[in-house]
């Protein structure tokens, strides 16, 4: 009895397992090449391609006319070039792709043809290349890229396929930021397309430029048909009605003396035209006098809020350094008597360049040698509380570098901040850092209010 079931026991497995081994068997895939199948739209079979060496070149799976699976390719030599997965002829799971050594050259991962996840790029030696990562089919998150040594070179942050400029950037380089000359101080029209700034070529003359921006880009620059002199830091107001600059222009009362009397001087926009370049009158500007000593008499860096109120620098009233100044623009269209702004000016450092938010709250321009700056020359801030300036504050390391940094300034919309730079490797004749212009997004600032 015992040997009746052991037997009936045995015959059981041996018939299962010859049920489930014909389960498994299934009919197999025929094998062709892409010239001998005669409607593409329902095949069902393996795709199979040759070198004329014998050597395997394309394997793939089709099922009623639609790629399933996986997907081969080799080079000539036998190495293998392309493996990926693919579903009813879309992309889904991993991708590869080698070099002719079999050195992986890039992988990535798709959901129905979309790309997912991370994606990398190699050198032939393997060294990582690329990286970014990739969401419903567009880059999203930080993008990295590296030399072939694994130093990095750029990068770069994406919010649904856009690029977000979250760290300083080399404004239009090539174009409007030069290896052989500096630049600094741009400023815009209200409607963007317009800019003005401040270069000074090989020759060391400073001129005020001006490009347009078309559907193809930025134009190449060229000098404002009024920077005839040494012109510098141009301010182009609100609604686009007038542009100020700093200019080595003598007045025209004939009080100038000196080559380097820097002042204040004005254009208005009539009939969509730039009129003659005025003078701010001796209120704000004063003449250079033989004897006097640098910053004496010296005015610069204009620009004016909301109201038409003028913010500019020259030298302090109790030291030998510069400070910021501001002056009411009043009912009858006269400045009144400037006002040192303490805080933020110093009476120890160099504070130049102002230049206010777009909402007019926050103040930042540029100083020297500060003792928690970060270089030469760093941008500071100050936040406007109850009808007063807050002490200033370093815009900190995303912007200031060990070098020097300055002349800030916005888009008119605010979306973006720029300023200049020396922070490049790029040096000029005399072995100094060429300064470029700089920009970024303003939300990525450093700011606390």
């Amino acid at each position: 009895m015992k040997n009746m079931l052991k037997i009936t026991l045995i015959l059981l497995i041996t018939l299962l397992t010859i049920h489930i081994s014909f389960a498994q068997i299934e009919t197999p895939l025929k094998v062709s090449k892409e010239a001998e199948i005669i409607d593409r739209k329902t095949y069902t079979g393996i795709i199979a391609e040759q070198y004329a060496n014998g050597s395997p070149s394309l394997w793939k799976t089709v099922i009623n006319g639609k790629t399933e699976g996986l997907w081969l390719e080799w080079y000539p030599n036998g190495t293998l070039r392309y493996r990926a997965y693919w579903k009813n002829s879309l992309g889904n799971g991993r991708w590869e792709y080698f070099y002719p050594n079999g050195q992986l050259r890039s992988e990535s991962f798709y959901i129905n043809d979309i790309a997912q996840g991370i994606f990398k790029n190699y050198y032939e030696n393997g060294q990582l290349k690329t990286e970014a990562t990739y969401m419903n089919g567009k880059k999203d998150g930080v993008e990295y890229s590296y030399d072939i040594n694994g130093v990095v070179l750029s990068r770069k942050r994406y919010e649904n396929g856009i690029q977000r400029i979250d760290e300083p950037t080399i404004f239009q380089k090539g174009i409007i930021s030069k290896n052989d000359s500096n630049e600094w101080g741009i400023n815009f029209m209200p409607d963007g397309k317009t800019a003005y700034f401040t270069r000074k070529n090989t020759a060391g003359k400073k001129r005020i430029y001006t490009v347009t921006k078309t559907e193809n880009g930025w134009s190449e620059p060229t000098i404002a048909t009024f920077s005839t002199h040494e012109d510098e830091a141009v301010f182009i107001n609100m609604d686009g009605s007038k542009l100020y600059f700093a200019s080595y222009k003598p007045l025209p009362d004939g009080s100038t003396t000196e080559k380097m009397d820097m002042n204040i001087w004005y254009l208005d926009r009539i009939n969509d035209q730039w009129s003659a370049p005025k003078p701010l009158t001796s209120t704000i500007n004063k003449s250079m006098k033989k004897g006097n000593a640098w910053p004496a008499n010296y005015e610069a860096g204009p620009m004016t809020d909301a109201n038409g109120n003028l913010y500019y620098w020259t030298k302090g009233t109790e030291s030998k350094t510069t400070n910021l100044y501001y002056s009411e623009l009043k009912k009858n269209g006269n400045y009144g008597k400037p006002q040192e702004l303490i805080p933020p000016s110093s009476q120890k450092n160099y504070d130049t360049s102002p230049q206010l938010s777009p909402d007019g709250t926050i103040l930042f321009f540029s100083s020297d040698y500060r003792s928690d700056g970060y270089g030469d020359s760093d941008i500071y801030y100050s936040v406007k509380k109850e009808g007063k300036w807050s002490a200033p504050k370093n815009l900190g390391p995303v912007v200031n570098s060990s070098k020097s940094e300055g002349f800030p300034s916005f888009s008119p919309d605010g979306k973006y901040f720029y300023f200049s730079s020396n922070r490049g490797d790029v040096k000029d004749a005399y072995g100094d850092n060429i300064s470029n212009l700089y920009y970024m997004e303003t939300k990525y600032l450093m700011i606390e209010k």
